[in-house]
């Protein structure tokens, strides 16, 4: 099936890229402000600032006081929200076509006028700390942490999101303003547009409000590249609990970034094994006729199964995590997990398997483009990683995946020394 998203892009003098996927199918457009700031660009000590500096883009400036943001947007029919990412923060209005201007006012203001206010500052602390408390109350939480900082020794995805509870008791008002004046530059962000709109509606809109912002000259960071990993690593967490968890995860390609896209790619392109662990973690754990699912939820030794190739800006982990019944134990069902992955490595999946998956994955690429919304965080999202291009990219690549190359990508990152292991084990209260 072709199928292409159609963006128009053009680059303001000050750095602002634009993004224009037009979608008419119903009258609203949804403007995306993207940073490329997470909590990878993030210090030691200052871990959680990007979350927190999130928050605060809520919290007013001088021609939106507190609240005012989500009653303009509430009044005017639209929805809006923000998030933070180990790659990225971003923030959304989605509002009907007569209304969408609302939205360009907003996200040009708060990209320099945040106001910091001391005291809601330290209020917000409150609330980021609570946050954070009821993650770590969570075993499946807890664990991750915990796999995370083994997996990664030196690269800052080992650090949550959120932050590490020391930091954010510690962090200041000017640690947070200095982030925000850092990276909220027109030249560290992108716009995207979707919905009802066309380039030639939008660029001088766009420029009206965001032409005259001055770039930042600091808000670049080195890449850093995680070393490779030599030997197994293993991590043991005990807490209060209901059910033992087990989580594995491999060191894994991340997406070739070549802006090419009548590059062509044979079947042992290395470009394509990405896409052909995404295929794996599928055959392995989407379903009730996934392996994973057959071999241990119908067996009643686990309550579920959860498997998925992730992909960040500067790395990449392929991820299995179980929940157990009680009626199994930790290495009973590593092993079980173990011997899949293994004999992935040795025999291709079936041709049934395999369209099993692509119907879904097809499906699923479609679903998430259903919507003005959907559509502009998944451009944005790719641009992130590398290209919004990589997002026309996908389902070709997933058919250019032949049964060899399968074998060879299980080869090449199921293998006992690049493993990271973490069970959690309850403990009675």
């Amino acid at each position: 099936m072709e199928f292409n998203v159609q963006v128009s892009e053009h680059v303001l003098p000050n750095g602002l890229k634009l993004l224009i996927a037009p979608s008419h199918q119903s009258p609203v457009v949804s403007v995306w402000a993207f940073y490329r700031v997470g909590s990878r660009h993030e210090q030691v000590g200052t871990t959680g600032i990007s979350h927190w500096v999130e928050h605060m883009l809520f919290k007013g400036t001088p021609k939106f006081p507190k609240g005012q943001i989500a009653r303009l947007v509430q009044k005017h029919g639209g929805t809006l929200n923000g998030h933070t990412t180990y790659d990225h923060t971003a923030y959304f209005e989605t509002l009907p076509k007569e209304n969408w201007l609302i939205a360009l006012d907003i996200e040009a203001d708060r990209m320099t006028n945040a106001l910091f206010d001391p005291q809601e500052t330290e209020l917000e602390r409150g609330v980021v700390l609570s946050e954070s408390e009821m993650y770590e109350n969570h075993p499946e939480y807890r664990l991750f942490t915990e796999v995370l900082a083994a997996a990664f020794q030196i690269h800052p995805y080992r650090n949550p999101i959120i932050g590490w509870r020391c930091d954010l008791e510690r962090m200041t008002r000017d640690d947070l303003y200095e982030h925000y004046c850092r990276f909220y530059a027109p030249n560290n962000a992108f716009l995207v547009l979707s919905g009802d709109i066309t380039f030639e509606e939008a660029l001088p809109e766009v420029e009206k409000r965001f032409g005259e912002l001055q770039p930042s000259q600091t808000a670049k960071v080195p890449e850093v590249k995680e070393p490779k990993q030599r030997s197994e690593r293993r991590v043991r967490v005990k807490g209060h609990g209901e059910l033992p968890l087990l989580m594995m995860v491999f060191h894994a390609p991340t997406y070739d970034m070549v802006k090419d896209e009548g590059r062509k790619a044979n079947d042992g392109d290395e470009t394509l094994v990405p896409y052909a662990l995404h295929i794996l973690a599928d055959v392995l754990g989407r379903g009730r006729t996934s392996r994973l699912y057959r071999r241990l939820v119908e067996a009643k030794k686990a309550l579920r199964v959860w498997v998925d190739n992730s992909i960040y800006k500067e790395a990449a982990l392929f991820s299995v995590f179980v929940t157990l019944t009680d009626q199994s134990s930790l290495q009973e069902v590593e092993d079980i997990v173990w011997s899949e992955l293994v004999r992935l490595t040795e025999t291709p999946p079936e041709q049934e398997e395999l369209e099993r998956v692509l119907h879904m994955e097809q499906a699923d690429f479609l679903r998430s483009l259903d919507g003005a919304t959907e559509r502009a965080y998944q451009v944005g999202a790719h641009e992130i990683l590398g290209d919004w291009k990589l997002i026309n990219a996908y389902l070709p690549n997933l058919q250019k995946v032949t049964p060899d190359l399968l074998v060879k990508a299980a080869k090449q990152v199921f293998v006992e020394t690049n493993r990271t292991v973490g069970w959690f084990e309850p403990v009675s209260r």
